[in-house]
C-alpha cells in the first residue's frame, strides 16, 4: 500500500468478503486502509499509491479513489502534490476529538455508577489485570525502572497491546452504561479514538494509565458519581500534556 512495500492484508480482505459477500470495492477498500491506519499499521506521514492498492486487490482504480477520499474528509489521510499520506497529528484536532470524546466519556462514567453489572465489572477487573501483567513484562525484558528502553521492538510490541487494553477499558465503560445511543456515539468516533491514542502513548503513560483506571473504576464500584465522573475528567484530560509532546 506504500510505495515500493506492500501493506494489503490479503487475510482481513477474505475476512471481509466472507461476512458480507455483497460489499462494495470502495467499501472494502476503506475499512482495509482505515483499519491499516488505525492500528498504526500505515504510519503517520506515510505515502499511499492508488495505483498499487487498486494492483495488488485486481480492481479498477475508481473504488481506490473514492475510499481514499472518503477517508480524508473522515480525517485519516492528507492530500497534496503528490496524493495521499496518512494524516499526522495536529494538536487542535486532538483537542477537538477531546472534547466531544470527554462530554460521551464522562456521561457513560456517571450511568455507569448506577448501571453497571456484576459481569461487567468482572471483566474491568480482568482488563487491570491483564494491563498489570503486560507493564510487568514490559518491566522485566523491554525497559528498566527508569523507563530507558532496552529492547525497542519489544517496548513498541508491548505498548500496542497496552494500547489494546486501554482501548478496552473505555469501550467497557461505555458499554457500562446501556445507553444504546451514547454507545453508537462513541463506536462512531472509536476509529479516531484508537489512531490518535497510538500518538500520545509512551511507558510511562502506560504505567499511570494502570493507576487511573483503577481509581476510575473504584469510584465507580462505590457507586460515587461525582468522584468517578471527575477522575475520568482528569484522565482525559492528561492525554493533552502527552499529544503536545509528539
Amino acid at each position: 500500500m506504500t510505495h515500493g512495500k506492500s501493506s494489503i492484508n490479503k487475510e482481513e480482505l477474505l475476512k471481509l468478503q466472507n461476512k458480507n459477500p455483497f460489499i462494495s470495492n470502495t467499501d472494502l477498500v476503506y475499512r482495509l486502509v482505515r483499519d491499516d491506519i488505525v492500528e498504526h499499521r500505515l504510519k503517520p506521514g506515510q505515502k499511499l499509491n492508488q495505483e498499487q492498492i487498486a494492483e495488488e486487490l485486481e480492481m479498477s482504480r475508481s473504488p481506490v479513489r473514492e475510499a481514499l477520499a472518503r477517508l480524508e474528509q473522515e480525517g485519516f489521510l492528507s492530500k497534496g502534490a503528490q496524493g495521499y499520506t496518512v494524516y499526522v497529528m495536529k494538536i487542535g484536532d486532538y483537542m477537538a476529538l477531546l472534547d466531544l470524546r470527554t462530554a460521551i466519556e464522562q456521561l457513560a462514567t456517571r450511568l455507569a455508577c448506577s448501571r453497571i453489572r456484576v459481569s461487567e465489572m468482572k471483566r474491568i477487573e480482568q482488563n487491570l489485570l491483564d494491563t498489570k501483567d503486560l507493564l510487568d513484562k514490559g518491566t522485566s525484558s523491554a525497559w528498566d525502572e527508569d523507563f530507558a528502553i532496552s529492547d525497542p521492538k519489544l517496548a513498541e510490541r508491548l505498548i500496542y497491546e497496552l494500547g489494546r487494553k486501554d482501548l478496552q477499558f473505555h469501550d467497557l465503560i461505555i458499554g457500562s452504561s446501556h445507553n444504546r445511543y451514547l454507545i453508537d456515539s462513541y463506536e462512531r468516533l472509536k476509529p479516531l479514538i484508537h489512531f490518535f491514542r497510538y500518538s500520545a502513548l509512551d511507558v510511562n503513560a502506560c504505567l499511570n494509565m494502570l493507576d487511573r483506571h483503577k481509581m476510575i473504576y473504584q469510584a465507580i464500584t462505590l457507586r460515587d458519581e461525582e468522584l468517578a465522573v471527575q477522575r475520568m475528567k482528569t484522565h482525559l484530560a492528561l492525554t493533552v500534556s502527552r499529544a503536545m509532546r509528539y
